[in-house]
């Protein structure tokens, strides 16, 4: 179907019934459906269609600044839909903590005492894979206290990967703004108050007025660009000292010109009165946070700006505690499984006719703030994959570990392993497996 349609496109152009312009606009959209449909087949698990999309299309011409982007897509899909555990396909997405070093000090953070930054040498391994990344994740620390991240930016750029960007917001200039734009990049900024003595509180040695003159500045210079797709995210984390700020979030987001608003909460590891969700909480919390959660909604929506909303409904997190209960008991029979089989033993059981749970040790990469690799940040981080320091990133995507991982979704053995948010549905299934960037041709215009 695809290959037939992309010959009466090259028929068009060559009779003259297209021109050129409009023959390249049709040809992008051929292929954007095609990595979609390709994706989308292979979240729902059809292995067959699968196969026969991706034979289909090798023979139709990819422009050249999306050539190995698109040839990796079909690879990798192909090489999902065959459950293949080494692969011959480049990751597609890369997530990486560049420094721990910050220029302040959060109270709910200590990243700051890794003392860690990416090694120069793992700079050119990096590198090497852009032309084959969708989606570069850059987090810190602060990134732009590491002396190298302009290079990187510099490099996903020129090769038109998208690119997300997380930072406190507080190094920006007109320099880096400018660049930023250029590149279109998704920047996210930190804010964890909106009034001075909230933010300085939780943000210990960050400046309000200066936080708040370097957003003027991004939304100024942004307006002069019309011709770039950049988007601005609005992280905050929700805490005993700012909930009764988080309501007025909404209004905040769309006066500094940003286009997204991520809303999270504390996991179990940070202990402390702050941490509402796990160590200092009643039925009276819990009713507020549900009305929090119904005022974002209705907000955002009137605002026009997209929600993300990981504040958990606590009816959600009972059903979790119960489930985990029950899986229990069926982790230790498949610890004991996994224990005493060899990976290799280990193959013969994938099943192709099952939809898998999760399709991240196939598609990404995650380097953290010490250095260690897994395939997410809410992976084993107690068993990772490998570390930047020692070991080459390609080396660790086709080890031990990542064939493990792989290995294990396929059989559906993944409680051995895999984080119980994972395996109970806590965490939402898009986040496990989903279409990663449906246009491949974003900056396009």
């Amino acid at each position: 179907m695809y290959y037939n349609e992309y010959l009466n496109l090259k028929s068009d152009l060559a009779s003259g019934n297209k021109t050129f312009k409009d023959y390249e606009k049709s040809l992008h959209s051929l292929i954007n459906r095609i990595i979609i449909d390709v994706q989308q087949k292979n979240i729902d698990g059809d292995v067959k269609k699968v196969i026969d999309i991706v034979n289909s299309v090798k023979n139709i011409e990819v422009p050249a600044p999306v050539k190995k982007r698109f040839d990796n897509i079909l690879l990798n899909e192909s090489e999902i839909a065959q459950r293949k555990t080494i692969l011959n396909s480049k990751p597609r997405v890369l997530y990486c903590v560049v420094t721990s070093l910050c220029n302040i000090k959060c109270i709910m953070c200590q990243i700051i005492k890794q003392k860690w930054e990416l090694p120069e040498r793992a700079i050119s391994e990096i590198n090497d894979l852009m032309p084959y990344l969708e989606i570069v994740k850059w987090q810190g620390g602060e990134v732009f206290l590491y002396k190298h991240f302009e290079q990187l930016m510099d490099a996903a750029g020129k090769n038109n990967v998208s690119q997300e960007i997380v930072t406190n917001g507080l190094l920006l200039n007109e320099r880096v703004i400018n660049k930023l734009i250029n590149y279109n990049v998704d920047l996210y900024i930190s804010v964890d108050g909106l009034t001075k003595d909230i933010y300085e509180s939780i943000r210990v040695g960050a400046d309000f007025d200066l936080l708040i003159n370097n957003l003027q500045l991004l939304k100024e210079i942004k307006s002069g660009f019309t011709d770039h797709v950049m988007n601005l995210g609005l992280n905050v984390l929700v805490m005993k000292k700012n909930i009764d700020q988080i309501e007025f979030y909404p209004e905040f987001a769309k006066k500094y010109g940003f286009k997204k608003l991520c809303v999270n909460a504390f996991g179990p590891d940070f202990i402390s009165d702050e941490n509402i969700f796990h160590y200092n909480k009643n039925k009276e919390f819990e009713i507020k946070i549900m009305q929090i959660k119904e005022k974002l909604l209705n907000k955002c929506k009137d605002l026009n700006i997209e929600l993300f909303d990981c504040l958990p409904t606590f009816q959600q997190q009972e059903s979790v505690i119960e489930n985990s209960k029950k899986d229990e008991i069926e982790n230790d029979e498949h610890q004991n499984k996994i224990n005493n089989t060899d990976i290799n033993d280990m193959k013969y059981k994938i099943s192709e006719d099952k939809v898998m749970l999760c399709h991240i040790p196939w598609q990404k990469i995650f380097i953290d703030s010490d250095g260690t690799i897994n395939p997410e940040c809410f992976c084993d981080r107690h068993n990772p994959a490998g570390n930047i320091d020692k070991d080459k990133i390609a080396d660790i995507w086709n080890g031990k570990i990542m064939q493990e991982y792989r290995t294990i979704i396929a059989n559906e053995s993944y409680h051995s392993r895999c984080s119980k948010n994972c395996v109970t549905g806590i965490t939402h299934i898009k986040a496990l497996k989903n279409i990663i960037n449906p246009n491949l041709f974003w900056w396009y215009k």
